[in-house]
């Protein structure tokens, strides 16, 4: 069977000269293209079946590594090997790191190219071209899962928009984790398949550094898909915490009630809030839905309003929010957080939150996640008197 093999470097006398030698060497076995820049590159990958793609580093415009990311975004599986003449233990380093098969230095003798073509000529025979390759465009990232798992695939899906970056890793045919920024497990699940668009790459799959999800992923899958459809509120509250979440209820609702009912308190270190319903508790003991005498949860309040952005403001998921008043207030806080850091050096801003009639609401502006949530007490039971109105807290 023929090897297609692309050359890609700035220096057209070398892509002649190893175009000519590896033809010969080869007995007519290898089908060479060569580019100079990576637009004739990506037009020879658009055009053509590539066994190997051997790239230079050192290239004007955009470098081997920068043209290497970009090839794992366009052609991902695509098999890549690095030949340079300025091989250093760093860049060699870099480029394993960054997925290449092979990291070569450039042969300062004529007869050096002979184990350079026998090591690429290997490569080639150990990954035959079999099964079809292409590249589907408005793919969800549904289908991609369904592959995946359907075929019982090891692999890692990573996916990013302008500023949400995430991964799902699937084992033998399961999703075992997700992450996304401070989320992990279903959570992270859920906020990555409600994304709109963006882009994915497969990669050979890793073991995480913990599994947290263990349901089937069809289950998941559909999951996900009703929680979209029904703007539902999908955290359970205080289902796969409920210990964690007893001491840390505990310890803030001590704190606060410590501090009587002033207008103004700082807040004890709070745990991360994520898409996690628990910062709906955090006040008194009664109104956060912890009982006084054991600890234990007690639905106490609803989430009547829930909105999760990126960084930059992207709507994630929302439920029950006006959002465009609510994304308003959260730029609001931002700015104000900025300007008060700059003034005062209280620390880094975690979150804002304001006690009051309609409700407890918490604001949380950090770079990667804007959130909003407002919580409310259930029909029938009275509001704790710390649930009156208050002026807002800042917490840092």
């Amino acid at each position: 069977m023929d090897k297609h093999f692309l050359f890609v470097d700035d220096e057209e006398g070398f892509l002649t000269a190893v175009k000519q030698l590896f033809s010969s060497m080869s007995q007519g076995k290898w089908t060479i293209f060569t580019a100079q820049n990576h637009a004739q590159a990506l037009d020879v990958l658009q055009n053509n079946r590539i066994s190997v793609v051997v790239l230079d580093i050192g290239m004007p415009v955009m470098d081997g590594f920068q043209f290497l990311r970009l090839l794992q975004r366009t052609h991902p599986g695509q098999q890549v090997v690095m030949l340079t003449g300025q091989a250093t233990s760093e860049r060699r380093k870099m480029a394993l790191e960054n997925g290449v098969a092979l990291f070569l230095e450039k042969p300062v003798a004529q007869n050096g190219y002979a184990d350079i073509f026998a090591t690429l000529d290997a490569l080639a025979a150990a990954h035959p071209q079999t099964g079809f390759r292409g590249t589907m465009r408005q793919v969800g990232l549904q289908e991609v899962l369904q592959m995946e798992c359907l075929g019982r695939k090891s692999s890692i899906l990573e996916i990013f928009t302008g500023k949400v970056r995430g991964r799902i890793y699937i084992c033998d045919g399961s999703i075992v984790q997700a992450e996304s920024g401070a989320l992990q497990g279903e959570a992270a699940l859920y906020g990555l398949l409600a994304l709109r668009g963006g882009e994915f790459n497969l990669l050979p799959f890793a073991e995480p550094a913990q599994r947290t999800i263990s349901g089937h992923w069809e289950f998941l899958l559909m999951e996900a898909a009703r929680l979209h459809d029904e703007g539902t509120n999908f955290i359970d509250l205080e289902k796969k915490a409920a210990e964690e979440a007893k001491s840390q209820r505990q310890a803030t609702s001590s704190a606060v009630k410590g501090n009587g009912k002033g207008h103004s308190h700082i807040l004890p270190e709070f745990p991360p809030i994520g898409f996690d319903t628990r910062i709906a508790s955090g006040t008194a003991g009664a109104a956060a839905g912890v009982s006084a005498d054991n600890g234990t949860v007690r639905e106490a309040v609803r989430i009547a309003e829930t909105l999760l952005c990126s960084g930059a403001g992207e709507i994630l998921y929302q439920n029950g929010c006006d959002t465009a008043k609510r994304t308003a207030l959260l730029n609001q806080i931002d700015q104000q957080a900025s300007q008060l850091s700059a003034l005062a050096p209280a620390g880094r801003f975690d979150r804002l939150e304001i006690l009051a009639a309609e409700g407890r609401i918490v604001c949380q502006v950090q770079p990667d996640r804007r959130i909003f949530v407002r919580s409310v007490p259930n029909p029938g039971r009275d509001p704790a008197p710390e649930q009156q109105e208050l002026d807002p807290v800042l917490a840092a």
